[in-house]
């Protein structure tokens, strides 16, 4: 069973409502954690940051070490994050580390940040496919040093496009403390704020326009070889993609709405068929320009008109 959910453009009007996204879990190996045991807690609830010069964009608003725990971890170790709802929005979903002086709940991010992994689109022609889950897997470099970090994972939003939109950030930190490490400095790395610039292409784009290729904004990834660095399956797919005309197409693992898929990541279409009737769940895509899908909501939820190129259920 699979269904639409939402991937495209919301406008800035509606950037206030709680339609977002939060990394809230975390996942070491194959244990799974309490929601926010290792992970710090914003008090914005899934609300992104936008304010490039701000000290949120490091763990987030109001995210801070007291009361939440450290988790102890060999250096290697494979790490999953996963979020309240699945990534919907089209960017690039990146992981950052920085070294702890000391007790990771003490340390406030604001020394050097190295990055371990990008998942940036992929293009095929003028069809681009963003890996939107909800869950990422990735493995802890295994010759950084020991001692206490903050792991930090971002999805960058893009689908409001600059400047007449502003691009968001939905950020977590977990603190970990890593075992068995070795004894090579990660390199090269940035501070946040001041990583990701107004004039940063993967910042600026447009993927609505004639978008054929992307830098993930940021320092470029750090990796010690095939003994880290390296990502693993990520869980729960949901790829979406772009045409350069601005359409935009998506699929979802869901238990509500039957489709049929094609048998690659980067289309879905609705089955005539296999269906009656639709009802698409609150926050979906209900219309935009080139939509073909759906456009009636639940029980609860209108069809609501955002910018020419999507409507959503709200």
């Amino acid at each position: 069973m699979k269904g639409f959910t939402s991937i495209a453009a919301l406008s800035l009007a509606v950037s206030s409502v709680s339609a977002h996204f939060i990394f809230q879990q975390l996942s070491v190996g194959a244990t799974k954690y309490d929601v926010f045991k290792y992970i710090r807690q914003n008090s914005n609830y899934n609300s992104p940051v936008t304010d490039l010069a701000s000290n949120d964009l490091r763990c987030n608003v109001g995210a801070s070490g007291t009361g939440t725990a450290t988790v102890s971890v060999v250096a290697g170790s494979q790490f999953t994050f996963t979020l309240d709802t699945p990534v919907y929005h089209q960017g690039p979903v990146s992981v950052y580390m920085s070294k702890a002086p000391g007790a990771a709940s003490d340390y406030d991010g604001s020394g050097a940040w190295f990055k371990i992994y990008d998942w940036g689109p992929t293009f095929s022609g003028s069809t681009s496919t963003w890996n939107m889950a909800g869950s990422y897997t990735f493995t802890i470099p295994s010759c950084i040093p020991s001692g206490d970090y903050l792991l930090r994972i971002q999805a960058l939003g893009i689908h409001n496009p600059w400047p007449a939109g502003i691009p968001q950030f939905y950020i977590s930190c977990a603190q970990i403390s890593i075992a068995s490490g070795g004894n090579t400095t990660p390199s090269p790395t940035a501070l946040i704020p001041g990583a990701f610039k107004e004039t940063d292409p993967g910042y600026t784009v447009n993927i609505y326009s004639n978008f054929l290729n992307y830098t993930v904004p940021g320092p470029a990834v750090f990796s010690c070889g095939s003994g880290g660095g390296s990502p693993a399956v990520t869980t729960t797919p949901t790829p979406a993609t772009t045409t350069a005309a601005g359409t935009t197409t998506s699929k979802a693992v869901s238990t509500t709405f039957k489709t049929s898929t094609t048998s690659t990541l980067t289309t879905a279409k609705t089955s005539t068929t296999s269906v009656s009737t639709c009802a698409l769940a609150k926050y979906a895509q209900c219309g935009g320009s080139g939509w073909t899908g759906c456009t009636v909501c639940a029980s609860g939820s209108t069809c609501q008109k955002t910018n020419e190129y999507y409507s959503q259920c709200l």
